[in-house]
């Protein structure tokens, strides 16, 4: 409900400055201007499509009131103009596919512009990402210029369907190398154990985890890892005793090495704030280490127990 207060706020300052006491349009005007502002939303749509920042910002009106959120993140008109190109210097191409459309009219010189869509996202790197269930809104105005986009608002779902970083690896044969009983040194009296079979059953690998202190248990709990055939990419729920589960997304860079985020950094690994890599070597130990903003901040060795 704030949700839904906020955006009519904002949409106030918009209507207010074009809202006159006009004769109220008809059919045949309603339909003349539809026209017009469809062609506006097609020129926004094929700019995305063909990642022409140029293109995309020339639709939009430069005004001090622009507003434009996606997934609840606001930018500016001047924040808008310099975010694209940037983004857009990372993709390929995209496909937008818009599922349906409506249009209401505020008043005579402003349409509201609501869609339904699916976006596949083409990276230069070989990235490729899909958009679900995807909400587009967008307010025109009609100016000496046309019919530009004075405020919009979009919320999707993104995940992942083809991963460079997965380089074509048996990922299901690689994860055997987790077997056995692995001991990580945390600090002084501190280590960190797992054990687990390597094997997958019922589609679920599981770990037993403990952490020790001077030889004592002081917690323990269990992960269980699903492998998403669509992303490449392995998911694990961490149960540790007492604390909330944590999810991760982990995958093999390497033969002998991986990769992890947290889950909702799936999609975009590379901007993730914080990540590990785990490496195995064939004398039975393992090192991991923890990243944030691509520096390194702490590591564990690991020793294969048995």
């Amino acid at each position: 409900m704030k949700t839904k207060w906020l955006l009519f706020l904002l949409l106030i300052p918009l209507f207010a400055c074009t809202t006159q006491s006009t004769s109220p349009l008809s059919k045949a005007e309603k339909d003349k201007i539809q026209g017009e502002v469809k062609a506006a939303a097609n020129e926004i749509r094929k700019a995305c499509d063909e990642v022409n920042a140029d293109a995309l910002t020339g639709a939009i009106l430069d005004s001090p009131d622009f507003l434009y959120m996606a997934n609840g993140n606001a930018v500016t008109h001047k924040e808008f103009v310099e975010i694209v190109k940037p983004m857009f210097a990372e993709m390929k191409s995209q496909k937008i596919t818009i599922l349906d459309e409506q249009f209401s009219f505020p008043d005579n010189n402003s349409v509201l512009y609501v869609a339904n869509y699916t976006d596949t996202v083409y990276y230069k790197d070989g990235r490729v990402t899909l958009d679900e269930s995807g909400i587009w809104t967008m307010l025109f105005k009609n100016t000496d210029k046309g019919w530009k986009m004075a405020y919009g608002s979009e919320t999707f779902i993104t995940r992942p369907l083809i991963d460079k970083s997965t380089g074509g690896l048996n990922q299901m044969e690689l994860v055997k190398q987790f077997a056995g009983t692995w001991k990580g040194e945390m600090g002084k009296d501190t280590s960190f154990v797992w054990s687990s079979n390597g094997e997958f059953k019922d589609n679920v690998l599981l770990f037993d985890l403990k952490m020790m202190v001077k030889g004592k248990l002081i917690s323990e709990g269990k992960s269980s890892v699903v492998y998403d055939k669509r992303s490449g990419k392995f998911i694990e729920t961490e149960h540790i005793k007492g604390s909330d589960p944590v999810v991760y997304a982990w995958w093999f860079t390497a033969n002998n090495m991986i990769n992890s985020v947290m889950i909702h950094d799936i999609a975009t690994p590379d901007k993730a704030a914080m990540n590990a890599t785990l490496e195995f070597s064939k004398d039975g130990t393992a090192k991991q280490v923890f990243y944030k903003s691509e520096k390194e901040v702490w590591s564990v060795n690991y020793t294969r127990q048995k």
